[in-house]
């Protein structure tokens, strides 16, 4: 997924993924640097999803890097 997010997003550019599900195209683009929008219906997945999100925020505040 984080080749995908590089080969179809511009520099700066912002992903949207209106099936979010459990998150991996969110954690891609945090990770490659983009920025992402993320839509989530079921509560389920969207939980699963935001710990994912703020793992890799966390990851990145620790290492000097935030993507938001």
């Amino acid at each position: 997924m984080r080749y995908l997010c590089r080969l179809i997003t511009p520099k700066n550019g912002t992903i949207l993924d209106p099936f979010a599900g459990s998150g991996s195209t969110g954690k891609a683009a945090l990770l490659e640097g983009f920025n992402c929008i993320l839509i989530e219906n079921e509560k389920d997945y969207f939980e699963i999803l935001e710990a994912r999100i703020n793992f890799v925020q966390n990851k990145q505040e620790k290492q000097g890097v935030l993507a938001i």
